[in-house]
């Protein structure tokens, strides 16, 4: 396959391929390469050069393309792996938690989102500007509250007319915020776990910038109460859901 990867989660992948293969993944920095002509064999004699040798190091390039492909393939035919691209007998309503599906679809970030991610955005201008008049115990912990949050990207998206929720890890995407609006139109492959069991109701939200993108413990959100600020509301889908853990998306 040739395409573009847009996100790649490398630790997951590593993981499930540990598994797959009953033992744990080897990172190759530098690989040994060695060039053997062989033997030039005569019914008579064998030339004292027979044999030519080279010996070099090379250090490994890496391919997050080659790598989904590779991925894809340790998961054919296991029955916990459901390829929607390659047949339209599956019904996601009935894999369970756990399982892997790979399937075709566009990818959209929920409008809302906008201003948690223009917080996150100017998140060090208003750092520096908000503790500039506090002593260092104060700062300290303002900026801790602030810096401990490994920001987390709000999608929906569908598989045969079923909504699915997930949830991108910014260091693990491969552009940028901005250019997500593109796959809104763009259809690209999905490669993901299955998390719920059973649909989830629209009431419940999945994504919440108290914990995915600041997160704060449960105890402090409960104290918040629900008169969050604009970019700090919960999102919510507008109907009944499963939620994903997003493993890879190329095009």
């Amino acid at each position: 396959m040739f395409g573009s990867v847009i996100y790649f989660d490398k630790r997951k992948i590593d993981e499930f391929i540990a598994i797959i293969n009953k033992q744990k993944s080897l990172l190759f920095n530098e690989v040994e390469v060695t060039n053997d002509k062989g033997l030039n064999v005569n019914l008579k004699m064998v030339s004292a050069d027979a044999k030519a040798t080279k010996s070099y190091t090379a250090t490994v390039v890496g391919s997050l393309l080659y790598d989904c492909d590779a991925f894809e393939k340790l998961l054919d035919g296991r029955d916990d792996y459901f390829d929607f691209t390659g047949s339209t007998d599956y019904d996601i309503l009935t894999i369970g938690r756990g399982n892997i599906i790979k399937f075709n679809g566009y990818i959209k970030v929920p409008e809302e989102f906008d201003m948690t991610q223009t917080i996150e955005k100017f998140k060090p201008m208003l750092m520096k500007s908000i503790s500039k008049d506090m002593d260092s115990n104060e700062k300290e912990a303002f900026t801790t509250f602030f810096s401990t949050a490994d920001t987390k990207v709000p999608i929906i998206t569908e598989l045969n007319d079923i909504l699915l929720c997930g949830k991108l890890e910014t260091n693990n995407m491969l552009i940028k915020y901005e250019q997500l609006d593109e796959y809104e139109t763009l259809e690209v492959t999905i490669i993901a776990r299955i998390t719920s069991s059973n649909y989830i109701l629209s009431s419940k939200a999945f994504y919440d910038p108290l914990k995915d993108f600041m997160a704060l413990n449960r105890a402090i959100r409960r104290g918040m109460g629900e008169d969050r600020a604009d970019g700090m509301k919960e999102i919510f889908a507008e109907e009944n859901y499963k939620t994903i853990e997003i493993i890879a998306i190329y095009q």
